[in-house]
């Protein structure tokens, strides 16, 4: 067993008592509750769905946590937990009635369970009810004596989609007792058939993070109406939409998807991440994009996109930019055009904390304009400057600037152009000696959390090289 702590008791009695399901259901009506809670935790992650379905309507607490435990969509667990609920919204003589009204589908509360777990041996009965209280995840849906179901409704594959499916139909068959709150849906190109469908079925205004991914541009106009009704969406992802149709097709279409797509913004009175990757239509639009939102942004996130120079121009003029947090344009071709940019870093050095500008193709003079700028952001917590081609000289000018920087817990930066030969092939030795020197900038100043100094992606084995503390070579250099 090595270090592994031997079962205790308890475990070994459920473990046995699942062995004989009718047993162990038979038993649950005068179980005590923090058994009770233990039973459920593993025949959860067992998938054992009779016992599963017997337990929901006995549930002696307001909220089922029950996502954080199986971790990913089971249809068959799904299936067991609504014929659970439905037991909870039919008159019937229980001797033992539960408590649930809130069923969780998510994966991200795992405090409920932590927290009894590590506890159950004292007296953690207050700690837990206090803990299982209803979260008021969504809007008021008025339906004051309904059940919620709370889930994430991801829409990416076969599996997800016929998980998502049952779980629509099943609420939309109990309409005014069960109550669906999807929070972060993410819709994926292999599901868009039955995307509208599903959209019209939940509440739209539950909805807080929407991640639209690979979906081609025709699909997009469909969407339109369902993105205006979404009025509590705080961070919305649009990542690898795309054109399938003839070049004298194209202009009309992407003029009309934009047209939609805009018109609907205004519409998010309360957005404050946007995330946009892999968009060409996003050429000089930032203006349309940015200036229609209900207020400032807290996130700024561009990647494998082409920004003109028109829209770097309106970057530091957006009014909705002025309390920006994390700010991250990474694959992003900027070159020399970094005025700009500069001037917005200067107007939010009081609020943003993280800056990311991997990969963008910077050089020293244009990298240079963004120095003093950079010294002023006080409340950086990350930066990330890697793959850009910087001299050892530019650099140095560089770690004197953010060792100032005291807030800085997190800082990537690339390997200067000195480690290079005229292949491009990493200097081996010549990496081991600067990297501790350029180290050593920051120490001057601070003592650093996380600092990691990596060279381009090797063109033979398409790994880096990489200094935390010591070396760590790509493949051809070990």
């Amino acid at each position: 067993m090595g270090d592994r702590a031997p079962p205790t008791l308890q475990q070994l009695a459920i473990e046995g008592l699942l062995r004989e399901e009718a047993l162990a259901i038979s038993a649950l009506e005068v179980m005590p509750w923090m058994l009770l809670l233990a039973m459920f935790e593993v025949a959860s992650k067992k998938r054992q769905t009779n016992v599963l379905r017997a337990m929901v309507p006995i549930w002696p607490f307001p909220h089922l946590p029950v996502g954080a435990l199986t971790k990913s969509s089971h249809l068959g667990t799904l299936k067991a937990l609504s014929d659970g609920l439905d037991a909870c919204i039919t008159p019937m003589t229980c001797p033992r009635k539960g408590k649930v009204r809130v069923l969780d589908l998510t994966t991200t509360d795992t405090h409920f369970w932590s927290t009894w777990a590590g506890t159950y041996e004292g007296d953690c009965s207050q700690q837990v009810v206090r803990h299982e209280q209803p979260k008021e995840t969504c809007h008021d849906s008025g339906m004051k004596n309904s059940l919620k179901v709370v889930t994430d409704l991801q829409l990416m594959d076969n599996d997800t989609k016929e998980y998502a499916t049952h779980l629509v139909q099943w609420a939309q068959q109990r309409k005014g007792s069960i109550h669906l709150c999807c929070l972060k849906p993410q819709i994926w190109e292999s599901c868009v058939s039955n995307v509208i469908e599903i959209l019209k079925s939940v509440d739209l205004q539950c909805i807080q993070e929407l991640h639209l991914r690979d979906l081609w541009m025709d699909d997009m106009a469909a969407f339109g109406p369902y993105l205006g009704q979404m009025r509590n969406l705080h961070t919305l992802v649009l990542e690898g939409i795309t054109n399938t149709f003839r070049m004298d097709e194209s202009q009309g279409l992407e003029e009309e998807w934009i047209s939609t797509l805009l018109s609907q913004f205004p519409k998010f009175h309360g957005l404050q991440h946007l995330y946009i990757n892999y968009i060409y239509l996003l050429v000089g639009c930032m203006r349309e994009w940015l200036r229609s939102l209900k207020k400032p942004l807290e996130t700024l996130s561009i990647t494998y996109c082409h920004l003109s120079q028109a829209d770097l121009d309106y970057l530091p003029q957006c009014l909705n930019l002025s309390e920006l947090q994390h700010l991250h344009l990474s694959s992003v071709l900027l070159v020399e055009w970094l005025g700009p940019l500069g001037l917005l870093l200067e107007r939010v050095k009081a609020t943003l904390q993280s800056l990311e500008l991997e990969k963008c193709w910077l050089e020293d003079s244009g990298f240079r304009v963004l120095l003093p700028a950079l010294s002023q952001c006080s409340q950086l917590t990350k930066v990330n400057f890697i793959d850009n081609n910087l001299s050892l000289p530019l650099l140095m000018q560089l770690l004197h600037n953010t060792a100032k920087l005291s807030k800085l817990t997190q800082e990537l930066y690339p390997a200067p152009l000195e480690c290079y030969d005229h292949r491009g092939l990493v200097l081996v030795d010549q990496f081991d000696q600067l990297c501790p020197e350029l180290l050593g900038i920051i120490r001057t100043k601070r003592k650093p959390h996380k600092v990691t100094f990596a060279t381009r992606k090797c063109y033979k084995c398409f790994n880096y090289s990489i200094y935390e503390l010591e070396s760590r070579h790509c493949l051809c250099q070990q």
